[in-house]
């Protein structure tokens, strides 16, 4: 199994969307996907269009013992996705102090969720700091960092550095929504590169509606938008990750 964390410092990143796309590639690849929303504002689900989803996930799992399999939803691409679900502050609380205990907590998901040796989990993160992206930190084999392309992306790249040298597997930054006819995406990639070096990934993603719009119509990716420039950038990501794969063999 591999675990991939998708995981960011700052909002509007694109790491939800970044998760979903990449988890929809993936499984339209052939490969048995697993996608856990680890983050409490339950993005994925608004953005699947699947709102009554919210109630029941991660949460309850973790802290009810309640069963994987009543909380795993499978998506129209056949990803199995889980939720985060519905949290009151005191139960935000016990699941900290859970973690504080046991950081390593989540791979109770890993057991309960995993058909086969070839799953690949994704976990859509909160923003870091927090205690549950850094729990996804002490057990992924892959880290995903998208950074938009401007200044305040390229501040973050210091002290995300710092929180990822907390974790177990290899990291790579994506810059997400880019344009390259715009000069200032240019500069940005330029800077990130020199500041990164391969830890910057050779390509990127553009910015395009037709993921959300995918999701809106309750389809992936590849059926609604198969030739854009998005669904290749995708390609060529999952391509790399299948690179990657072989690496952990």
């Amino acid at each position: 199994m591999i675990i991939i964390a998708v995981i960011s410092p700052i909002g509007g990143s694109g790491k939800s969307s970044l998760a979903l796309g990449l988890a929809s590639i993936l499984a339209n690849l052939q490969h048995p996907v697993v996608l856990v929303e680890a983050d409490p504002a339950n993005l994925l689900v608004y953005q699947l269009g699947k709102p009554e989803l919210t109630q029941q996930g991660l949460a309850q799992g973790l802290t009810n013992n309640t069963s994987w399999a009543h909380l795993i939803t499978t998506l129209e691409d056949n990803v199995r996705f889980i939720p985060f679900g519905a949290q009151s502050f005191q139960e935000s609380m016990d699941l900290s102090l859970q973690f504080a205990h046991n950081p390593k907590a989540l791979e109770t998901v890993i057991h309960g969720c995993a058909t086969s040796d070839q799953d690949i989990f994704i976990f859509d993160t909160a923003k870091l700091p927090n205690f549950l992206a850094h729990a996804v930190l002490k057990i992924s084999d892959l880290n995903l960092i998208p950074l938009t392309p401007d200044a305040h992306s390229l501040l973050s790249i210091d002290p995300t550095i710092q929180c990822l040298l907390e974790g177990r597997g290899s990291s790579y930054f994506l810059l997400n929504r880019f344009k390259a006819n715009q000069a200032l995406h240019l500069d940005i990639w330029t800077l990130a590169k020199i500041k990164l070096s391969h830890r910057l990934l050779p390509f990127y993603l553009v910015e395009d509606q037709a993921l959300p719009e995918a999701f809106a119509s309750g389809l992936s990716l590849q059926d609604y938008s198969p030739s854009s420039q998005l669904t290749q950038g995708f390609h060529q990501l999952a391509n790399w990750i299948d690179q990657e794969l072989h690496s952990y063999a």
